[in-house]
Protein backbone atom coordinates (compact mmCIF):
# COMPACT_ATOMS: atom_id res chain seq x y z
CA UNK A 1 0.00 0.00 0.00
CA UNK A 2 2.94 2.45 0.33
CA UNK A 3 1.83 3.73 3.62
CA UNK A 4 -1.30 5.26 1.60
CA UNK A 5 -4.66 4.45 2.67
CA UNK A 6 -8.05 3.83 1.05
CA UNK A 7 -10.58 6.77 1.31
CA UNK A 8 -13.37 5.67 2.55
CA UNK A 9 -16.40 6.06 0.00
CA UNK A 10 -18.33 9.14 0.26
CA UNK A 11 -21.14 8.34 -1.85
CA UNK A 12 -23.94 5.36 -0.69
CA UNK A 13 -25.91 6.25 2.25
CA UNK A 14 -23.54 9.26 2.44
CA UNK A 15 -24.73 10.82 -0.80
CA UNK A 16 -28.05 11.01 0.71
CA UNK A 17 -26.78 12.41 4.77
CA UNK A 18 -25.48 15.25 3.08
CA UNK A 19 -25.92 17.18 0.06
CA UNK A 20 -22.47 18.79 -0.32
CA UNK A 21 -20.75 14.84 -1.12
CA UNK A 22 -22.63 15.42 -4.86
CA UNK A 23 -20.18 18.01 -5.22
CA UNK A 24 -17.01 15.66 -3.75
CA UNK A 25 -18.22 12.53 -5.80
CA UNK A 26 -18.20 14.11 -8.76
CA UNK A 27 -14.83 16.24 -7.91
CA UNK A 28 -13.24 12.95 -7.75
CA UNK A 29 -15.53 11.85 -11.08
CA UNK A 30 -14.85 14.16 -13.41
CA UNK A 31 -11.50 16.19 -12.35
CA UNK A 32 -11.01 17.69 -15.67
CA UNK A 33 -13.74 18.71 -16.57
CA UNK A 34 -14.96 22.40 -16.62
CA UNK A 35 -16.96 23.01 -13.28
CA UNK A 36 -17.65 26.91 -13.72
CA UNK A 37 -17.46 29.71 -15.97
CA UNK A 38 -17.52 33.28 -14.90
CA UNK A 39 -17.26 35.11 -18.83
CA UNK A 40 -14.07 37.10 -18.66
CA UNK A 41 -12.58 35.43 -16.01
CA UNK A 42 -10.44 31.95 -16.25
CA UNK A 43 -12.87 28.97 -16.15
CA UNK A 44 -12.56 26.76 -13.35
CA UNK A 45 -12.44 22.43 -13.29
CA UNK A 46 -13.72 20.21 -10.85
CA UNK A 47 -10.39 19.81 -9.13
CA UNK A 48 -9.70 23.50 -9.12
CA UNK A 49 -13.23 23.60 -7.79
CA UNK A 50 -12.12 21.00 -5.18
CA UNK A 51 -9.22 22.82 -4.03
CA UNK A 52 -11.59 25.83 -3.66
CA UNK A 53 -14.23 23.88 -1.69
CA UNK A 54 -11.12 22.59 0.63
CA UNK A 55 -9.93 26.14 1.44
CA UNK A 56 -13.10 27.17 1.95
CA UNK A 57 -13.82 24.41 4.63
CA UNK A 58 -10.53 25.61 6.49
CA UNK A 59 -11.41 29.51 6.20
CA UNK A 60 -14.91 28.17 7.76
CA UNK A 61 -13.55 25.80 10.44
CA UNK A 62 -11.06 28.95 11.37
CA UNK A 63 -14.40 31.34 11.67
CA UNK A 64 -15.71 28.42 13.92
CA UNK A 65 -18.21 27.45 12.14
CA UNK A 66 -19.35 23.67 13.39
CA UNK A 67 -22.24 21.91 12.72
CA UNK A 68 -25.63 23.45 13.13
CA UNK A 69 -24.48 26.38 12.67
CA UNK A 70 -25.56 28.93 10.21
CA UNK A 71 -23.49 31.23 7.38
CA UNK A 72 -25.31 34.03 5.66
CA UNK A 73 -24.15 35.20 2.30
CA UNK A 74 -24.63 38.27 0.98
CA UNK A 75 -23.36 38.69 -2.74
CA UNK A 76 -24.45 38.79 -6.35
CA UNK A 77 -23.73 35.79 -8.73
CA UNK A 78 -20.10 34.56 -8.75
CA UNK A 79 -18.47 31.50 -7.71
CA UNK A 80 -18.09 31.62 -4.05
CA UNK A 81 -22.13 31.85 -3.47
CA UNK A 82 -21.22 27.50 -4.76
CA UNK A 83 -18.27 26.82 -2.96
CA UNK A 84 -19.50 29.16 0.58
CA UNK A 85 -22.50 26.62 0.31
CA UNK A 86 -20.85 23.52 -0.46
CA UNK A 87 -18.44 23.72 2.43
CA UNK A 88 -20.85 25.08 5.19
CA UNK A 89 -23.39 21.66 4.01
CA UNK A 90 -19.57 19.97 4.47
CA UNK A 91 -19.13 20.99 7.76
CA UNK A 92 -22.92 20.20 8.46
CA UNK A 93 -23.82 24.01 8.94
CA UNK A 94 -26.93 25.28 7.43
CA UNK A 95 -26.81 27.85 4.10
CA UNK A 96 -28.28 31.40 4.44
CA UNK A 97 -28.31 32.86 0.90
CA UNK A 98 -29.45 36.64 1.83
CA UNK A 99 -31.44 38.59 -0.95
CA UNK A 100 -28.83 41.46 -2.47
CA UNK A 101 -32.15 43.53 -3.25
CA UNK A 102 -33.33 43.91 0.47
CA UNK A 103 -32.83 46.58 2.59
CA UNK A 104 -29.82 46.55 5.20
CA UNK A 105 -32.99 46.37 7.89
CA UNK A 106 -34.34 43.79 6.55
CA UNK A 107 -31.10 41.55 5.60
CA UNK A 108 -30.35 42.32 9.55
CA UNK A 109 -33.43 40.80 11.04
CA UNK A 110 -32.94 37.46 8.79
CA UNK A 111 -29.43 37.29 10.04
CA UNK A 112 -30.65 37.66 13.35
CA UNK A 113 -33.81 35.45 13.03
CA UNK A 114 -31.27 32.82 11.36
CA UNK A 115 -29.21 33.74 14.22
CA UNK A 116 -26.04 33.50 11.64
CA UNK A 117 -22.76 32.94 13.51
CA UNK A 118 -20.62 34.13 10.18
CA UNK A 119 -21.86 36.34 6.83
CA UNK A 120 -19.72 36.85 4.07
CA UNK A 121 -20.57 39.65 1.36
CA UNK A 122 -19.44 41.10 -1.93
CA UNK A 123 -18.24 44.79 -1.59
CA UNK A 124 -21.88 46.20 -2.47
CA UNK A 125 -23.26 44.43 0.49
CA UNK A 126 -20.56 44.62 2.53
CA UNK A 127 -20.60 48.73 1.72
CA UNK A 128 -24.32 48.80 2.40
CA UNK A 129 -24.52 46.38 5.63
CA UNK A 130 -21.73 48.83 7.20
CA UNK A 131 -23.73 50.35 9.33
CA UNK A 132 -25.40 47.31 10.55
CA UNK A 133 -22.63 45.19 11.47
CA UNK A 134 -22.87 46.08 15.31
CA UNK A 135 -26.51 44.64 14.98
CA UNK A 136 -25.86 41.97 12.98
CA UNK A 137 -25.49 39.32 15.63
CA UNK A 138 -22.93 37.64 13.95
CA UNK A 139 -19.36 36.51 15.63
CA UNK A 140 -17.38 37.05 11.93
CA UNK A 141 -17.96 39.42 9.34
CA UNK A 142 -15.82 38.17 6.06
CA UNK A 143 -14.98 40.26 3.39
CA UNK A 144 -14.78 38.36 0.08
CA UNK A 145 -11.52 39.09 -2.30
CA UNK A 146 -13.20 41.52 -4.27
CA UNK A 147 -13.78 44.05 -1.34
CA UNK A 148 -10.45 46.57 -1.27
CA UNK A 149 -11.72 49.02 1.34
CA UNK A 150 -11.31 47.83 4.65
CA UNK A 151 -14.39 48.45 7.00
CA UNK A 152 -14.61 47.83 10.85
CA UNK A 153 -15.73 44.98 11.98
CA UNK A 154 -15.27 43.14 8.14
CA UNK A 155 -12.60 40.55 8.25
CA UNK A 156 -10.89 39.74 4.50
CA UNK A 157 -11.44 35.68 4.08
CA UNK A 158 -8.32 35.80 3.15
CA UNK A 159 -6.73 36.20 6.52
CA UNK A 160 -8.60 32.67 7.26
CA UNK A 161 -7.05 31.07 4.55
CA UNK A 162 -3.33 31.00 5.97
CA UNK A 163 -1.55 27.94 6.96
CA UNK A 164 -1.35 24.58 5.21
CA UNK A 165 -4.81 23.63 4.07
CA UNK A 166 -5.74 19.52 4.54
CA UNK A 167 -7.67 17.94 1.83
CA UNK A 168 -11.65 17.14 2.11
CA UNK A 169 -12.12 14.45 4.28
CA UNK A 170 -15.21 13.11 5.69
CA UNK A 171 -18.70 15.20 5.69
CA UNK A 172 -20.25 15.83 8.97
CA UNK A 173 -22.74 13.38 10.21
CA UNK A 174 -25.92 15.01 8.69
CA UNK A 175 -28.98 13.26 8.25
CA UNK A 176 -31.22 13.58 5.35
CA UNK A 177 -33.36 15.01 7.98
CA UNK A 178 -31.17 17.75 8.94
CA UNK A 179 -31.47 21.35 7.77
CA UNK A 180 -29.05 22.31 5.26
CA UNK A 181 -30.23 25.72 3.84
CA UNK A 182 -32.60 28.54 5.26
CA UNK A 183 -33.94 30.22 2.37
CA UNK A 184 -35.83 32.98 3.56
CA UNK A 185 -39.49 33.72 2.17
CA UNK A 186 -40.07 36.88 0.61
CA UNK A 187 -42.47 37.95 3.33
CA UNK A 188 -45.32 39.46 0.65
CA UNK A 189 -48.08 39.03 4.04
CA UNK A 190 -45.31 40.46 6.75
CA UNK A 191 -41.78 39.28 7.88
CA UNK A 192 -40.04 36.93 6.07
CA UNK A 193 -39.85 33.20 6.89
CA UNK A 194 -37.08 30.70 6.74
CA UNK A 195 -38.17 27.70 5.36
CA UNK A 196 -35.78 24.98 6.09
CA UNK A 197 -34.18 22.80 3.20
CA UNK A 198 -32.65 19.79 4.39
CA UNK A 199 -30.32 17.54 2.98
CA UNK A 200 -32.83 15.05 1.52
CA UNK A 201 -35.05 17.79 0.72
CA UNK A 202 -31.58 18.78 -2.02
CA UNK A 203 -31.07 15.25 -3.43
CA UNK A 204 -35.17 14.61 -4.00
CA UNK A 205 -34.90 17.78 -5.65
CA UNK A 206 -31.86 16.95 -7.91
CA UNK A 207 -33.48 13.75 -8.70
CA UNK A 208 -36.73 15.12 -9.73
CA UNK A 209 -35.02 17.73 -12.27
CA UNK A 210 -32.56 14.98 -13.36
CA UNK A 211 -35.73 12.89 -14.47
CA UNK A 212 -36.88 15.70 -17.25
CA UNK A 213 -34.21 18.07 -17.86
CA UNK A 214 -31.48 17.62 -19.91
CA UNK A 215 -28.51 16.92 -17.64
CA UNK A 216 -24.85 15.69 -17.76
CA UNK A 217 -21.57 16.10 -18.60
CA UNK A 218 -22.23 17.68 -21.90
CA UNK A 219 -24.73 20.27 -20.65
CA UNK A 220 -24.13 23.65 -19.85
CA UNK A 221 -26.43 26.03 -17.69
CA UNK A 222 -26.25 30.31 -17.69
CA UNK A 223 -26.71 31.00 -14.22
CA UNK A 224 -29.00 34.62 -15.03
CA UNK A 225 -31.30 34.55 -12.59
CA UNK A 226 -29.83 35.49 -9.03
CA UNK A 227 -28.69 31.94 -7.53
CA UNK A 228 -30.20 33.28 -3.81
CA UNK A 229 -33.54 31.58 -5.31
CA UNK A 230 -34.25 28.42 -4.90
CA UNK A 231 -34.90 27.41 -8.55
CA UNK A 232 -31.34 28.86 -9.96
CA UNK A 233 -29.76 27.14 -7.15
CA UNK A 234 -31.36 24.08 -7.64
CA UNK A 235 -30.67 24.16 -11.39
CA UNK A 236 -27.23 24.42 -10.21
CA UNK A 237 -26.44 22.05 -8.15
CA UNK A 238 -28.25 19.91 -10.53
CA UNK A 239 -25.80 20.82 -13.20
CA UNK A 240 -22.75 20.58 -11.52
CA UNK A 241 -23.93 16.74 -9.21
CA UNK A 242 -24.58 15.39 -13.61
CA UNK A 243 -20.78 16.84 -14.74
CA UNK A 244 -21.89 19.82 -16.47
CA UNK A 245 -20.96 23.44 -16.57
CA UNK A 246 -22.32 26.43 -15.07
CA UNK A 247 -21.63 29.80 -16.71
CA UNK A 248 -22.23 32.62 -13.70
CA UNK A 249 -23.66 35.96 -15.19
CA UNK A 250 -22.54 38.20 -11.91
CA UNK A 251 -25.43 40.60 -13.46
CA UNK A 252 -28.76 40.31 -15.80
CA UNK A 253 -28.83 42.16 -18.76
CA UNK A 254 -29.95 41.42 -22.40
CA UNK A 255 -26.75 41.60 -23.74
CA UNK A 256 -24.80 39.67 -21.05
CA UNK A 257 -26.65 36.76 -22.07
CA UNK A 258 -26.22 36.93 -25.59
CA UNK A 259 -22.54 37.09 -25.31
CA UNK A 260 -22.87 34.47 -23.19
CA UNK A 261 -24.80 32.25 -25.67
CA UNK A 262 -22.57 33.32 -28.52
CA UNK A 263 -19.15 32.71 -26.40
CA UNK A 264 -20.24 28.97 -24.52
CA UNK A 265 -21.82 26.07 -24.94
CA UNK A 266 -25.18 26.66 -23.39
CA UNK A 267 -27.88 24.30 -23.35
CA UNK A 268 -30.08 25.56 -20.98
CA UNK A 269 -31.00 28.56 -18.53
CA UNK A 270 -33.73 29.39 -16.32
CA UNK A 271 -35.34 33.19 -15.58
CA UNK A 272 -38.42 34.57 -14.88
CA UNK A 273 -40.91 36.31 -17.42
CA UNK A 274 -39.68 39.23 -17.08
CA UNK A 275 -35.62 38.67 -17.72
CA UNK A 276 -37.23 36.68 -21.40
CA UNK A 277 -39.53 40.05 -21.92
CA UNK A 278 -36.34 42.03 -21.61
CA UNK A 279 -34.66 40.00 -23.88
CA UNK A 280 -36.77 40.23 -26.77
CA UNK A 281 -35.76 44.58 -26.49
CA UNK A 282 -32.29 43.35 -27.32
CA UNK A 283 -30.94 44.22 -31.08
CA UNK A 284 -29.84 40.74 -30.95
CA UNK A 285 -32.75 39.01 -30.14
CA UNK A 286 -34.42 38.86 -33.82
CA UNK A 287 -30.80 37.21 -35.68
CA UNK A 288 -30.10 34.94 -32.02
CA UNK A 289 -29.94 31.25 -32.69
CA UNK A 290 -31.85 30.13 -29.48
CA UNK A 291 -32.35 26.70 -31.02
CA UNK A 292 -30.02 24.69 -28.95
CA UNK A 293 -30.80 26.46 -25.63
CA UNK A 294 -33.48 25.38 -23.82
CA UNK A 295 -35.35 28.32 -22.57
CA UNK A 296 -36.84 27.62 -18.48
CA UNK A 297 -39.07 30.07 -17.32
CA UNK A 298 -40.98 29.87 -13.85
CA UNK A 299 -41.37 32.24 -10.72
CA UNK A 300 -44.66 33.50 -12.65
CA UNK A 301 -47.36 33.39 -15.26
CA UNK A 302 -45.68 33.26 -18.73
CA UNK A 303 -47.96 35.98 -20.54
CA UNK A 304 -48.95 33.80 -24.12
CA UNK A 305 -47.61 36.91 -26.20
CA UNK A 306 -44.12 36.28 -25.02
CA UNK A 307 -44.61 32.74 -25.23
CA UNK A 308 -45.13 33.11 -28.97
CA UNK A 309 -42.53 35.51 -28.96
CA UNK A 310 -39.99 32.78 -28.29
CA UNK A 311 -41.89 29.35 -30.04
CA UNK A 312 -41.96 31.42 -33.89
CA UNK A 313 -38.14 31.71 -33.74
CA UNK A 314 -38.29 27.94 -32.79
CA UNK A 315 -37.21 28.10 -29.66
CA UNK A 316 -37.67 25.25 -26.91
CA UNK A 317 -39.67 26.73 -23.72
CA UNK A 318 -40.79 25.06 -20.51
CA UNK A 319 -42.88 26.20 -17.84
CA UNK A 320 -42.57 25.61 -14.50
CA UNK A 321 -44.27 25.71 -10.94
CA UNK A 322 -42.96 25.45 -7.32
CA UNK A 323 -41.78 27.46 -4.08
CA UNK A 324 -39.50 27.63 -1.84
CA UNK A 325 -41.39 25.41 0.67
CA UNK A 326 -41.33 22.44 -2.03
CA UNK A 327 -37.67 23.59 -2.77
CA UNK A 328 -38.37 25.19 -6.23
CA UNK A 329 -40.15 21.60 -8.14
CA UNK A 330 -43.89 21.12 -8.49
CA UNK A 331 -44.72 20.84 -11.95
CA UNK A 332 -43.12 21.09 -15.47
CA UNK A 333 -44.88 21.96 -18.52
CA UNK A 334 -42.12 20.30 -21.22
CA UNK A 335 -41.19 22.28 -24.01
CA UNK A 336 -42.44 19.42 -26.44
CA UNK A 337 -46.28 20.59 -24.98
CA UNK A 338 -45.67 24.26 -25.15
CA UNK A 339 -48.56 24.89 -27.89
CA UNK A 340 -51.08 22.19 -27.05
CA UNK A 341 -50.86 23.36 -23.83
CA UNK A 342 -50.58 26.33 -23.70
CA UNK A 343 -51.16 28.22 -20.23
CA UNK A 344 -50.22 25.18 -18.45
CA UNK A 345 -47.81 24.96 -15.41
CA UNK A 346 -47.35 20.92 -16.95
CA UNK A 347 -47.07 17.86 -14.81
CA UNK A 348 -46.28 17.14 -11.51
CA UNK A 349 -42.66 16.26 -11.42
CA UNK A 350 -42.16 11.85 -11.44
CA UNK A 351 -41.05 12.27 -7.48
CA UNK A 352 -43.82 14.71 -6.22
CA UNK A 353 -47.53 13.79 -5.75
CA UNK A 354 -50.04 16.69 -6.13
CA UNK A 355 -53.81 17.16 -5.34
CA UNK A 356 -56.41 19.21 -5.48
CA UNK A 357 -58.47 19.88 -2.36
CA UNK A 358 -61.68 21.92 -1.77
CA UNK A 359 -61.80 24.44 1.42
CA UNK A 360 -63.06 21.83 3.71
CA UNK A 361 -59.87 19.50 2.59
CA UNK A 362 -61.49 17.19 0.81
CA UNK A 363 -59.33 15.44 -2.54
CA UNK A 364 -61.35 17.16 -6.00
CA UNK A 365 -61.48 14.43 -8.56
CA UNK A 366 -62.93 15.88 -11.41
CA UNK A 367 -61.04 17.26 -13.72
CA UNK A 368 -61.53 21.13 -14.64
CA UNK A 369 -62.53 21.72 -11.25
CA UNK A 370 -60.36 24.60 -9.25
CA UNK A 371 -59.28 23.98 -5.62
CA UNK A 372 -56.26 24.63 -3.60
CA UNK A 373 -52.47 22.96 -4.71
CA UNK A 374 -51.39 20.59 -2.16
CA UNK A 375 -48.39 18.85 -2.73
CA UNK A 376 -46.09 16.02 -0.99
CA UNK A 377 -42.58 14.60 -1.64
CA UNK A 378 -39.10 14.29 -0.02
CA UNK A 379 -38.95 17.73 -1.85
CA UNK A 380 -41.18 19.28 0.95
CA UNK A 381 -39.45 21.22 3.47
CA UNK A 382 -39.23 20.79 7.35
CA UNK A 383 -41.37 23.57 8.46
CA UNK A 384 -40.11 27.31 9.06
CA UNK A 385 -37.44 28.09 11.04
CA UNK A 386 -38.45 28.71 14.55
CA UNK A 387 -41.99 29.03 13.28
CA UNK A 388 -44.09 26.19 15.01
CA UNK A 389 -47.45 27.77 14.10
CA UNK A 390 -46.63 28.97 10.71
CA UNK A 391 -44.92 25.11 10.19
CA UNK A 392 -48.21 24.03 11.00
CA UNK A 393 -50.31 26.45 8.83
CA UNK A 394 -48.30 24.57 6.09
CA UNK A 395 -48.06 21.34 6.62
CA UNK A 396 -50.94 18.49 7.96
CA UNK A 397 -49.85 15.15 9.71
CA UNK A 398 -49.30 13.26 6.55
CA UNK A 399 -46.63 15.72 5.24
CA UNK A 400 -48.73 17.67 3.08
CA UNK A 401 -47.89 20.93 2.21
CA UNK A 402 -50.66 23.90 1.37
CA UNK A 403 -49.40 25.78 -1.26
CA UNK A 404 -51.97 28.70 -1.10
CA UNK A 405 -52.34 28.45 -4.54
CA UNK A 406 -55.53 27.74 -6.75
CA UNK A 407 -55.65 25.71 -9.87
CA UNK A 408 -56.89 22.76 -11.44
CA UNK A 409 -56.24 19.66 -13.45
CA UNK A 410 -57.15 18.46 -16.82
CA UNK A 411 -58.29 15.23 -17.90
CA UNK A 412 -54.59 14.47 -19.07
CA UNK A 413 -53.65 15.54 -15.76
CA UNK A 414 -51.77 19.08 -16.66
CA UNK A 415 -51.86 21.95 -13.59
CA UNK A 416 -53.12 24.61 -14.54
CA UNK A 417 -52.24 27.80 -12.19
CA UNK A 418 -55.29 29.77 -11.56
CA UNK A 419 -54.29 31.95 -8.71
CA UNK A 420 -53.47 32.93 -5.28
CA UNK A 421 -56.21 31.47 -2.85
CA UNK A 422 -55.79 34.80 -0.28
CA UNK A 423 -56.14 37.02 -3.97
CA UNK A 424 -58.86 35.94 -5.01
CA UNK A 425 -62.13 38.07 -5.18
CA UNK A 426 -65.69 37.43 -4.49
CA UNK A 427 -68.16 40.01 -6.95
CA UNK A 428 -71.67 39.37 -6.75
CA UNK A 429 -71.26 35.77 -5.61
CA UNK A 430 -69.29 34.89 -7.98
CA UNK A 431 -65.01 33.73 -8.06
CA UNK A 432 -62.77 36.03 -9.67
CA UNK A 433 -59.03 35.12 -10.10
CA UNK A 434 -57.13 38.02 -10.43
CA UNK A 435 -54.30 35.94 -12.56
CA UNK A 436 -56.82 35.44 -15.36
CA UNK A 437 -57.72 38.66 -15.62
CA UNK A 438 -54.32 39.71 -15.64
CA UNK A 439 -52.91 37.41 -18.19
CA UNK A 440 -55.92 38.51 -20.30
CA UNK A 441 -54.96 42.39 -19.89
CA UNK A 442 -51.52 41.75 -20.32
CA UNK A 443 -51.80 41.36 -24.10
CA UNK A 444 -53.08 44.70 -24.51
CA UNK A 445 -51.22 46.34 -27.09
CA UNK A 446 -51.53 49.81 -24.40
CA UNK A 447 -50.33 47.98 -21.23
CA UNK A 448 -47.15 47.81 -20.05
CA UNK A 449 -47.44 46.07 -16.85
CA UNK A 450 -50.66 45.10 -14.76
CA UNK A 451 -52.25 44.39 -11.28
CA UNK A 452 -55.91 43.26 -10.74
CA UNK A 453 -57.59 43.04 -7.26
CA UNK A 454 -61.09 43.48 -5.73
CA UNK A 455 -61.97 46.61 -3.85
CA UNK A 456 -64.95 47.55 -1.62
CA UNK A 457 -68.06 47.84 -3.52
CA UNK A 458 -71.74 48.50 -1.78
CA UNK A 459 -73.45 46.40 -4.43
CA UNK A 460 -71.47 43.66 -5.36
CA UNK A 461 -69.33 43.26 -2.25
CA UNK A 462 -66.20 43.77 -4.60
CA UNK A 463 -65.41 44.32 -8.01
CA UNK A 464 -62.41 43.62 -10.09
CA UNK A 465 -60.54 46.39 -10.55
CA UNK A 466 -57.31 47.28 -12.54
CA UNK A 467 -54.18 48.83 -11.92
CA UNK A 468 -52.34 49.67 -15.12
CA UNK A 469 -49.11 50.99 -16.07
CA UNK A 470 -49.61 52.57 -19.93
CA UNK A 471 -46.74 51.32 -22.14
CA UNK A 472 -44.85 55.21 -23.33
CA UNK A 473 -47.44 57.64 -25.29
CA UNK A 474 -50.21 55.22 -24.65
CA UNK A 475 -53.36 56.22 -23.84
CA UNK A 476 -55.44 53.62 -21.55
CA UNK A 477 -59.16 54.48 -20.43
CA UNK A 478 -61.54 52.06 -18.97
CA UNK A 479 -63.93 51.81 -22.03
CA UNK A 480 -60.83 50.39 -23.89
CA UNK A 481 -59.65 48.12 -20.89
CA UNK A 482 -63.37 46.60 -20.80
CA UNK A 483 -63.76 46.43 -24.51
CA UNK A 484 -61.02 44.18 -24.93
CA UNK A 485 -61.45 42.08 -21.96
CA UNK A 486 -64.98 41.12 -22.81
CA UNK A 487 -63.58 39.55 -25.96
CA UNK A 488 -61.77 36.83 -23.99
CA UNK A 489 -63.31 37.21 -20.37
CA UNK A 490 -66.86 36.59 -19.10
CA UNK A 491 -68.44 39.60 -18.15
CA UNK A 492 -68.30 39.56 -13.95
CA UNK A 493 -64.68 38.69 -14.83
CA UNK A 494 -63.99 42.57 -16.67
CA UNK A 495 -62.83 45.20 -14.91
CA UNK A 496 -65.45 48.01 -13.51
CA UNK A 497 -62.65 49.76 -12.07
CA UNK A 498 -59.34 51.51 -13.60
CA UNK A 499 -56.43 53.12 -11.66
CA UNK A 500 -53.59 54.50 -14.06
CA UNK A 501 -50.01 54.37 -12.24
CA UNK A 502 -46.27 55.14 -12.93
CA UNK A 503 -45.12 51.61 -11.64
CA UNK A 504 -46.26 48.97 -9.39
CA UNK A 505 -44.92 48.33 -5.99
CA UNK A 506 -43.22 45.05 -5.82
CA UNK A 507 -40.83 43.52 -3.01
CA UNK A 508 -37.58 42.55 -3.58
CA UNK A 509 -38.47 39.59 -5.54
CA UNK A 510 -40.09 41.35 -8.25
CA UNK A 511 -43.80 39.91 -6.61
CA UNK A 512 -46.66 42.29 -6.83
CA UNK A 513 -47.34 44.05 -3.43
CA UNK A 514 -51.02 43.53 -3.78
CA UNK A 515 -52.06 44.47 -0.32
CA UNK A 516 -50.48 47.68 -0.56
CA UNK A 517 -52.34 48.28 -3.48
CA UNK A 518 -55.19 46.89 -1.60
CA UNK A 519 -54.67 49.48 1.04
CA UNK A 520 -54.12 52.65 -1.08
CA UNK A 521 -57.55 51.36 -3.15
CA UNK A 522 -59.61 50.55 -0.55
Amino acid sequence: MNGAQIDSMRTGPTYERNASVMFVDRIRRSPERTALVVLGEDEISYEALGERLAATVHALRAAGVEQGDRVAFAASNRTEVIEVMAATLHLGGIFVPLNTRLSAAELRFITLDAGAKVILADSAMATLLAPERAALGVDHALRLPDVDEVQDGWQAVSELTGGPIDPLGPPADTSPDDVAVLMYTSGTTGQPKGAMITHGNIVATVHNLMLLIPMGPDSGMLAMAPLFHVGAMALVLGTLATGGRVVILPAFTPTAVFDAIEAQPVTFTFGVPAMFQAMTTDPRFEAADLSSVLLMCAGAPVPESLLHQYLERGAKVTQGYGLTESTAVVSLLESDFATAKLGSAGMPYPLTAVQLRDPEGAVITDAGVDGEIWIRGRNVVRGYWNRPDDTAALLDEDGWLRTGDAGHLDADGFLYITDRIKDMLITGGENVYPAEVEKVLAGHPDIADVAVIGTPDEQWGEVVTAIVVPRPGASVDLDAVQAYAREQLGGYKVPRRLHLTEELPRNASGKVLKRDLRAELA
